[in-house]
């Protein structure tokens, strides 16, 4: 792991494999109900539409909680928030085992949501304390490449547990219990943040000597005047503005992929590959897996080529590649809707590195985990919308075509928003130096 992304120092590498063990544990969770809604909505008689709305059940806090979040996490530290997270859903994953209906589905996707929303402003302030703006970019490529496996292992492990145990949903969330706990333990004993200097500077120790006083308070006000240079709004603003259209997208994809792709036939070539039949959920988790994995290798290939100047402008050009698959994952029959998803989840997930590393340069260093959890407020909590939006248009049609075709849409109008942050002072700082 050690190399030009990170420091090289044995505590920092750590923290980024435990940070981005976390991630994808927190994207695991999230997916999981995608990943076994046809078999709750079977035993429940759920409509496509009630389907839509498990979804929001999990998203909808997923996303606001991360506000608040973000100010325990300025308040307590990010390793409490991360550890709570953790055990929290842990408790409430093993709950699922005596669930008995469908109101208690969905207050136990709540609470599930409402824990899992600690993860992101924790763990990405967490991650851009500990790296430099040289760095960052590689470093959160790492994160989102374990976030992407996560979202990838959720189907996986729902297909698997459905082809040995047909229809135990239950069993699935008890395994995603007993791995958070065991994630817990780990982070809990393991995750030493190195102490940062913003610390030291904002308390400077009493030595008695007047010259070191004074050498103690030239940094402090340094750190202030460019806390003060870095908060820029409006910035910050559009960056929120198009992780909420972003969210929409992730959201109304993800949520209802492995129904769409075991429809039409998609699915053929796999059961070929294989030579026997397989549950239709199950095949349908193992092709949502399959495409999701690809959104890895988009992580790596963002982390890859980010460099700090050009941010807002890949940052554009990946919202704007979204449009033409989700134009083709709208008309796609048969194999061709495995083969868009894939193209779609891999120029998608492309956003998050880019993303994450633009936002620190916009706010003071104090505020990074409210900031970061502000964002993931209106990414995922708007992005809750998205699941119930497809449910909405495609219970009539049931051929997504207008829904997907909206997506579309919104990716375009995600695409404008980052392009006049070519023009900020981010983009000038860059250039001077």
């Amino acid at each position: 792991m050690q190399g030009p992304f990170v420091p090289r120092s044995n505590p920092v590498v750590r923290i980024i494999l435990l940070v981005s063990c976390a991630h994808a544990l927190v994207h695991l969770l999230e997916q999981s109900i995608a990943s076994v809604e046809q078999v709750i909505s079977t035993e429940f008689t759920l409509s496509f539409k009630e389907s839509g709305f498990l979804g929001s059940a999990l998203r909808l806090p997923y996303g606001i909680g991360a506000f608040f979040a973000g100010l325990l996490a300025d308040r307590f530290g990010e390793k409490r928030i991360l550890v709570l997270y953790l055990f929290g859903s842990a408790v409430v994953s093993v709950s699922f085992v005596a669930s008995g209906s469908a109101s208690a589905i969905y207050c136990q996707l709540f609470a599930m949501g409402a824990f899992a929303s600690m993860y992101h402003p924790a763990g990405l302030s967490l991650l851009a304390h500990e790296t430099t703006p040289q760095t960052r970019s590689r470093a959160l490529g790492i994160h989102g490449i374990f976030g992407s496996l996560g979202i990838a292992s959720a189907p996986f492990m729902a297909g698997l547990m459905l082809s040995a145990r047909p229809g135990d949903w239950r069993g699935y969330y008890l395994l995603l219990g007993l791995v958070s706990t065991v994630l817990g333990i780990l982070v809990w004993t393991l995750l030493q943040p190195k102490v940062r200097s913003v610390v030291s500077e904002r308390r400077p120790a009493d030595t008695g000597d007047p010259n070191s006083a004074a050498a103690d308070e030239q940094p402090q006000d340094a750190l202030s005047h460019e806390s003060t240079l870095r908060f820029q709004l409006w910035p910050y603003t559009v960056l929120v503005l198009g992780t909420a259209l972003g969210g929409t997208i992730y959201g109304a994809v993800l949520h209802f992929l492995p129904r769409y792709l075991k429809e039409s036939g998609a699915l053929a070539p796999l059961e070929g590959l294989v030579g026997h039949p397989i549950a239709a959920e199950a095949l349908g988790n193992y092709a949502a897996a399959l495409a999701l994995i690809c959104g890895a290798f988009g992580q790596w290939t963002a982390g890859r080529l980010a460099q700090p100047r050009s941010l807002p402008l890949l940052l554009s050009a990946v919202y704007l590649a979204n449009i033409p698959f989700l134009v083709w994952m709208t008309f796609a029959e048969g194999w061709q809707r495995l083969l868009a998803a894939c193209l779609w989840a891999f120029v998608h997930f492309m956003n998050q590195p880019l993303y994450n590393s633009l936002i620190p340069e916009f706010l003071p260093r104090r505020r990074l985990s409210v900031g970061f959890g502000f964002s993931n407020m209106m990414g995922f909590g708007v992005g809750a919308f998205g699941p119930p939006l497809v449910a909405l248009f495609d219970e009539r049609f049931a051929d997504y075509t207008f829904s997907y075709s909206a997506l579309a849409v919104l990716a375009f109008v995600a695409a404008l928003l980052p392009l006049p942050l070519m023009f900020s002072r981010f983009a000038k700082r860059e250039v001077d130096a």
